[in-house]
């Protein structure tokens, strides 16, 4: 994804929880908003990629079968798009003899009988090192076609390292934990996974996420057991999720069920509250539409000024003509 193709995107999710007009204090409060969202949503993923199998197109490839334990199903689906495409291209060793140790293959494409997409992989198999002229892997952090078409043929004459993906061709941030890290303390020494204070959203989501794991694979166990177990167990279970319940409810509140509490911040009391109506915002339409009624007013006003002295002026007149007529009388 391109940098202004990701700012655009992170402006468009912002937009839905943020307005121009908020103060600092609406600010904080529906951005708390849009992190439980995106928070929520990855605890939901992660919960869904866990949960589920990919489905594997070639079962009996060791290759497949193993990005599908380690790898996310977007990234999974990637691979073995490029699993695929390596069926249709030919691979031919070139010369063994460089400087590097290193053994190059020419990958290419046949098309009316004319070569296409050549591709030259480099392979050091006692490091289980490969490198693509395509640069794919550098770029996306993917492995391409070609560096697959050489592990397979590779992997095929015997060479045990190149029937899976190596691990320094696994990057982490595609895998199914990539959520999962290690916590190094301030004198330098390695502490469990845990989140820390300021990082309560994602521990929240981690907590969710290793219980429900836990209770799904609880509840697929006693779903296949018979009659008589399931009864004992699930009298057990509701027994222990009683008493649970009611030691959680009382450290709870009713802030923390609703979402992460912001804390070093008050809210300003306004001196001269409005009404709702003022407060909401006018648009550009019903502005003009106020500015037009103002101005109409404003016109019949004069109108009707006007109007008044003309009637009155004109009754003068008459009262006048009249005493001229009187006198011829």
């Amino acid at each position: 994804m391109l940098t202004t193709q990701a700012s655009e995107s992170c402006n468009a999710q912002v937009r839905l929880f943020l307005k121009p007009r908020h103060d600092l204090d609406l600010f904080f409060i529906h951005f708390s908003s849009l992190l439980a969202d995106k928070r929520r949503k990855e605890t939901e993923s992660d919960y869904n990629a866990k949960q589920s199998i990919p489905y594997i197109m070639l079962e009996n490839s060791p290759i497949l079968q193993h990005a599908a334990k380690i790898f996310t199903p977007k990234i999974f689906e990637k691979i073995q798009k490029q699993y695929l495409v390596a069926e249709s291209y030919i691979i031919k060793k070139l010369s063994d003899n460089r400087d590097d140790g290193m053994i190059g293959y020419l990958i290419y494409m046949m098309e009316d009988s004319e070569r296409s997409d050549e591709r030259v992989v480099l392979v050091d198999i006692s490091t289980t090192t490969l490198v693509c002229e395509c640069r794919m892997f550098r770029t996306l952090g993917v492995l391409c076609c070609h560096m697959i078409k050489v592990m397979r043929l590779l992997g095929d004459f015997g060479e045990a390292s190149m029937r899976s993906i190596p691990d320094h061709y696994i990057l982490k941030r595609w895998t199914l934990e990539a959520r999962e890290r290690e916590v190094v303390d301030v004198d330098g020494s390695v502490g469990p996974s845990a989140p820390s204070e300021n990082d309560a959203g994602k521990g929240i989501a981690m907590r969710y996420r290793e219980t429900t794991a836990t209770l799904n694979q609880l509840a697929m166990n006693m779903s296949m057991a018979d009659e008589k177990d399931y009864n004992k167990w699930m009298g057990v279970l509701k027994k222990v999720c009683n008493e649970a319940n009611k030691a959680l409810s009382k450290t709870i509140t009713s802030e923390d069920r609703r979402s992460v509490p912001i804390t070093g911040l008050t809210l300003k009391e306004k001196s001269n509250p409005r009404s709702h109506g003022k407060e909401r915002y006018k648009s550009t339409n019903e502005k003009e539409r106020r500015r037009k009624k103002r101005e109409y007013r404003k016109r019949m006003k004069s109108i009707e000024v006007v109007t008044v002295d003309d009637t009155a002026h004109s009754d003068g007149h008459l009262s006048d003509l009249d005493d001229n007529i009187a006198q011829w009388l």
